[in-house]
């Protein structure tokens, strides 16, 4: 809060002997205004001498600030196994018809919440309606549900409380309905290396 006025009204800090919003009188010197600017390379790369240094160190020029630019990053950690692709649901209904979902390795989560693996955009899905899970050591994909309100249906047969999946099985969530195709199998899977067998 400023507790003094200059002689014009403006109000000022206290600590201030000059009003920054009145014209400077014609007798006082002119009081040189200093922004910021960027050095271009060429100039800052070059060190230079001004009149009053000759003979002393030169002049520091200030680099500018380095380029901004996105950077992709994966969340893949070392240390954690790299989740491969091992299938995909195709939407064959609704907005997500001919719409295709990656299936990796490991539990993937099928549901609305938007940090699900697998997103649902229907009311009669729960938040985490359901897992779907890839065992690579048994080549094998478990669909489970999750204590959903509305259970989840493979070929129209409610599933108590899992079931394993074959190619072409037709799973329904809430009302959306997905074809399941497999890439890994018995004879076709991710090795260690992530190698293709």
């Amino acid at each position: 809060m400023a507790d003094k006025r200059c002689d014009n009204g403006h109000f000022i800090d206290e600590t201030w002997d000059i009003c920054p919003y009145c014209p400077q009188e014609a007798s006082e010197p002119e009081i040189a205004v200093v922004r910021p600017t960027r050095v271009p390379e060429a100039v800052a790369a070059s060190p230079r001498q001004s009149p009053q240094t000759r003979g002393a160190s030169p002049l520091v020029a200030v680099q500018p600030p380095p380029e901004e630019r996105t950077v992709a990053a994966s969340r893949f950690e070392s240390g954690t196994q790299k989740r491969y692709v091992v299938g995909w649901l195709i939407g064959l209904n609704g907005p997500n018809r001919g719409e295709s979902y990656p299936v990796r390795m490991g539990r993937n989560v099928i549901g609305r919440d938007r940090r699900s693996d697998i997103v649902i955009g229907d009311d009669q899905a729960s938040s985490h309606h359901a897992d779907l899970v890839f065992r690579p050591e048994e080549r094998r994909f478990i669909l489970m549900d999750h204590n959903s309100t509305n259970g989840t249906y493979v070929n129209e047969t409610e599933i108590e409380p899992r079931r394993d999946l074959a190619a072409k099985d037709i799973i329904r969530v809430g009302s959306h309905r997905f074809l399941f195709t497999p890439l890994c199998h018995d004879g076709f899977f991710w090795d260690d290396e992530g190698l293709l067998k």
